[in-house]
Parts: C-alpha cells; structure tokens; sequence
C-alpha cells in the first residue's frame, strides 16, 4: 500500500502519476481538448506537438521527466501537466479540458509537480505562458511564482525556487531530454532516437 499523496482527492478527481497504460486515455484526452487550449499550452497548432508529447510519456524517469494527471470519476483524463528538468531546474507545463477549468484542477496538478520537483532534488521550476493566457498567469501568481517578462511581449516567466525535501534514490538520466516549448526545426525528428 503506498501513502496517499496530499494533492490526491478521489471524491471528485485523483491526480496520480502517468503510468505505461495511460498512452490511450492520454491520446483521447488531448483530441477533446479545443484548439486554443492547445495552443496556449504547446505555442503552436497541429498534430506534431501532441505527437511530441505522447513520446515523452514514455520518457518518463519520475525525476527529470515528469507527468501527473488528473483523473475523473470515469476514468478519463480531466488535466495534464508535466515538467522536463535540466540541471535542478525543471520546466512545466500543463493543461486541462475547458469543461474542467477553474475547479481547481490546474493548481492541484501544479502541486503535484512541485512536490514530486522538490521531493527528487530540483532546485527551481519555471514555465512559459503566454502573456495573454490570463488564467494560467493568475494559477502561477497564487501559487507563489514570480511573474517575469520573455524574450518578447508574447511571453511571460512564472518562476519559483523549490524548498529543498526528503531525498529519493537516483533514477538514470535521461539524456534526450529537450525543452518542452523548444521545437525541432523543419525535417528534425521530434525526439532524438535512442531507447
């Protein structure tokens, strides 16, 4: 029997880790997302990018790769949210089925990664939002994160430093990680080959 994480609340929904089974539930999910929820979340329109994230699922090291998602009472997949670290410094990203947003789902998600960050040692995480993304500069702002300008006025850095945690044992490095905004360029494939 495993402790039962604090952000984990069966009554409504489950946040949990992203398992080997969940490819297909993660697929339908992102297929019911709308477009600009996409958008905002991946920078760009097309299958490429949910593709890309498919392939980081099965990726994950539960250290530097990280994916949590929150599980409706049917089973299907309501949020997602990830994080790629490089360094102690871990990049999120998240979203959740415009049906289910602002129900707190989005904050729970983000404290699952915080948690799950700073448990395996990550010293900092930050995301890229998009300026105009409203909801998830007000989701970072409440969740303590600092609120910075990007490289242009598209984009905001919501940024914070992680308290430091119990320790857990290493798990391999994964060195084909690549930044979850960074797009591989014309005829690039989307992850690097290697098992």
């Amino acid at each position: 029997m495993s402790a039962r994480q604090p952000w984990a609340d069966p009554a409504q929904f489950q946040v949990r880790a992203v398992s080997g089974k969940d490819h297909d539930r993660i697929a339908r999910f992102l297929a019911a997302m709308d477009r600009d929820g996409l958008y905002e979340r991946h920078f760009a329109h097309g299958e490429a990018p949910n593709l890309a994230l498919l392939r980081r699922m099965e990726a994950l090291d539960q250290r530097d790769r990280v994916a949590v998602l929150a599980i409706g009472p049917d089973g299907d997949v309501l949020g997602h949210a990830e994080y790629v670290a490089e360094h102690g410094a871990a990049e999120f990203a998240l979203m959740v089925l415009p049906l289910f947003r602002v129900r707190g789902i989005g904050r729970r998600l983000l404290h699952a990664l915080q948690q799950i960050a700073a448990a395996v040692g990550q010293r900092e995480m930050h995301g890229i939002i998009q300026a105009s993304n409203t909801r998830a500069l007000q989701l970072v702002r409440n969740s303590g994160f600092r609120l910075t300008p990007g490289d242009d006025r598209t984009t905001v850095i919501a940024s914070r430093q992680l308290s430091p945690s119990q320790s857990l044992p290493f798990i391999r490095h994964d060195p084909d990680r690549t930044s979850l905004h960074r797009r591989p360029g014309p005829g690039a494939p989307l992850r690097a080959g290697g098992g």
